[in-house]
């Protein structure tokens, strides 16, 4: 059981905040932008690897973000019980718009109930149209403050560094007004959010403190694994004594590296952590094969059973209408030449998560070109498993009507070619289109404008009420009297 002192100390706590958003819109780069703006401790060095997150300090006050490359990493640490952040910044491209992984960040931020700002990205586009997004959020029961609503948003540019200061302005505002609170002088508990096998230094911890105080020399648990903390460094390695609520700490000591979204807690012994272990399962759903889906088979080696559980807990996460994950092998160790020859019978893409293939191994990968892909943070892995999924996505063609135009005139007739004169009567039409002949509501042909014209100008569209000719390619002849319908295909890639 863990035991709290009788008289907590309760202090104001840094906001915790999480980036979220669609991939392309510029989430890594506001994050980035933010930690070269004004990290604490600019002159350590900077942040050499993936701890999870990060502090900066702005008007001398803290604010720490949680390092979350996709909101599938931050729902699924949310899935084990954690509500980790206290602010969303949903970020969207300004000359894009919301797109459909954006849709899936708002439906989190609003499941998870997380205070929100807008931060309105790539505002230095010659296409940035704010006020498009504002409508298109307000669709999605988002009303901005300038729409009438309590949602702040902020104008930015990651890449130039405009709104920067503002939206860290924001982000202190909305603390200031959620009033966040810990208690200090209690045993210190908090969540994993991320870990991994390092081979010099063994199980690396990253944790989020949040609440009571953590220090070197605590005995520490989750439900899977325990320790004691050798060293307690900072985001930027460096070495502390205590981690106060909100910090990021890296933590070495534990005995094996814990899954990513589990809760740690600080015991009074060793003893005391090691009773509260439970056992750990990893509950798969029974595979039915549906001839009408398609599937992404996976095979994944793992440096830890805590990182085949999270990898697991992330891949749930992403969306599987049209394409379905189906895990053929989930093991810990190195990649052997068994795993390769089973990834080559089963048609499945190799995941190696932190660790090394042996030499038979690879030339069996290369002679049966199996593809092995290699990672060290799990969330880099989901998005590549996202992408391989969408690979599988088929295009499909459609056709997109455009106008009509009533012949009015022939003006010359060559092999395969007509230069033709009339009105266009409905919709609009656009040079290199295809069209259909309609001769007394008859099809009787069909080929493509060349070219387009009107008042003997050159067009690429012209609109309905004008005339046009246009220089028609096809085996049929058109004639006085006839209609064209006018149209064009596209492929329309399908979406996960």
């Amino acid at each position: 059981m863990i035991k709290k002192n009788k008289q907590p100390d309760v202090i104001s706590r840094p906001p915790v905040v999480v980036v979220l958003g669609h991939i392309d819109h510029g989430k890594t780069s506001l994050l980035m932008a933010i930690r070269e703006f004004n990290i604490l401790e600019k002159e350590s060095g900077g942040i050499t690897q993936h701890v999870g997150a990060y502090q900066i300090e702005h008007n001398q006050k803290k604010i720490t973000f949680i390092d979350t490359p996709g909101h599938e990493s931050f729902s699924a640490i949310r899935g084990r019980g954690s509500k980790l952040a206290d602010i969303a910044v949903l970020v969207i491209d300004a000359s894009e718009g919301i797109k459909k992984q954006t849709k899936e960040a708002i439906a989190l931020i609003k499941n998870a109930k997380l205070t929100t700002i807008v931060a309105l990205n790539k505002m230095d586009k010659p296409g940035a149209n704010p006020e498009m997004v504002k409508q298109q959020l307000s669709k999605e029961e988002i009303l901005v403050e300038s729409w009438g609503g309590q949602v702040p948003s902020v104008e930015i540019s990651a890449k130039t560094g405009q709104g920067i200061t503002d939206l860290l302005d924001m982000i202190q505002l909305v603390a200031d007004v959620e009033d966040l609170k810990a208690e200090t002088e209690v045993l210190a508990e908090g969540t994993i959010i991320e870990a991994y096998l390092d081979p010099k230094k063994g199980p690396t911890t990253t944790v989020l403190v949040e609440n009571g105080t953590l220090r070197q020399g605590d005995f520490i648990g989750t439900d899977s694994v325990v320790g004691k903390i050798k060293n307690l460094g900072d985001f930027l390695q460096k070495e502390m004594e205590e981690a106060n609520p909100s910090d990021p700490a890296v933590i070495i000591g534990f005995e094996n590296v814990p899954a990513v979204g589990e809760k740690f807690h600080v015991f009074s012994s060793y003893e005391e952590a090691k009773a509260n272990l439970k056992q750990r399962e990893i509950k798969r759903d029974t595979f039915e094969f549906d001839p009408n889906k398609k599937y992404l088979n996976l095979v994944i080696k793992g440096d830890a059973q805590g990182s085949l559980e999270g990898i697991e807990e992330v891949l749930k996460i992403l969306p599987q209408d049209n394409v379905c994950i189906r895990i053929i092998r989930s093991e810990v160790g190195d990649i052997t030449e068994q795993d390769v020859k089973m990834a080559k019978t089963s048609e499945a893409v190799m995941i190696a998560f932190r660790v090394k293939k042996d030499k038979v191994a690879e030339i069996s990968a290369e002679n049966n070109k199996v593809k092995v892909y290699e990672f060290s943070i799990i969330y880099e892995l989901a998005q590549k498993v996202r992408e391989l999924m969408e690979r599988k996505l088929t295009k499909e063609k459609e056709r997109i009507d455009l106008g009509k135009i009533e012949v009015l005139a022939i003006f010359r007739t060559e092999k395969n070619r007509q230069i033709v004169g009339g009105n266009v009567i409905e919709g609009e039409v656009q040079k290199g289109a295809s069209l259909e002949i309609f001769r007394e509501e008859e099809k009787i042909g069909h080929g493509r404008i060349i070219e387009l014209q009107s008042n003997k100008k050159d067009f690429d569209v012209v609109k309905k009420g004008k005339e046009c000719g246009i220089l028609y390619q096809g085996n049929e002849r058109i004639k006085e009297g006839d209609t064209l319908v006018v149209f064009k295909e596209e492929y329309i890639q399908e979406e996960l």
